[in-house]
């Protein structure tokens, strides 16, 4: 049983076919949303799956062109239990929108912090204002999507109990090798960040890591019990 915990389905050339396809091979699928509006219109297409889950998402780099898609987030939280892709973006395109971030960040953390969800966080160039909002507001049940941050804030952050989804982009850079070498096999789920990610083989993955699939399924079992 393959454990994918951060894919965008809705992007995906044909959904429809992928959903039916993963629901067939049993394998666990939880697909991320960039926008409240694209939540809604996707959800309907998950009600029946038994393996496959839509995540509530409003993804750091188009915050500041739906900022009227706010509302439509809170509203939509008590449909799922899992929310993603959030967080910040602080790399060059984006660095100009840093205050809406994270003014809509902490909104997002604020509106989770009393329910129970398993939360899917984007992080690029910001691992350190990420972290602190989630530790602001207690959020628990957080996975560190294809973290890519300091070396010397991992510790911290698998100090609060949190996990990384490792993808095959990871294991095909320096750094991702550096990172992967730092984390314990306890708090890895893996990812395959479809269609974004071009190395998107979760197998690949299972095989660098040397750990089987039951592994991955423990740790996502982990992750689901402490909702």
């Amino acid at each position: 049983m393959i454990i994918d915990t951060h894919c965008h389905i809705d992007m995906l050339e044909s959904p429809e076919f992928y959903l039916i396809e993963k629901e067939n091979s049993g394998d666990i699928t939880l697909g991320m949303t960039n926008l409240p509006s694209h939540f809604a219109l996707g959800f309907p297409h998950f009600k029946k799956l038994r393996k496959s889950r839509l995540a509530l998402g409003f993804h750091p780099q188009l915050v500041h062109e739906n900022l009227s898609e706010i509302d439509a987030l809170r509203k939509l939280l008590p449909m799922t239990s899992y929310i993603g892709e959030i967080g910040l973006d602080f790399s060059r395109d984006f660095i100009k929108h840093k205050d809406c971030q994270l003014e809509y960040f902490d909104y997002i953390c604020q509106s989770i912090r009393t329910q129970k969800k398993i939360i899917s966080v984007h992080s690029r160039k910001a691992e350190r204002e990420v972290l602190s909002t989630l530790k602001k507001y207690n959020i628990k049940n957080v996975i560190f999507h294809w973290y890519s941050g300091p070396l010397d804030l991992i510790d911290e952050i698998i100090g609060e109990g949190y996990f990384f989804s490792i993808n095959g982009a990871m294991i095909n850079s320096e750094k991702g090798k550096k990172i992967i070498s730092k984390l314990p096999l306890e708090r890895i789920l893996t990812e395959s960040d479809a269609p974004y990610n071009s190395h998107s083989s979760i197998q690949n993955v299972l095989n660098f890591l040397s750990v089987k699939e039951e592994l991955i399924y423990n740790n996502f079992k982990e992750l689901i019990t402490n909702m």
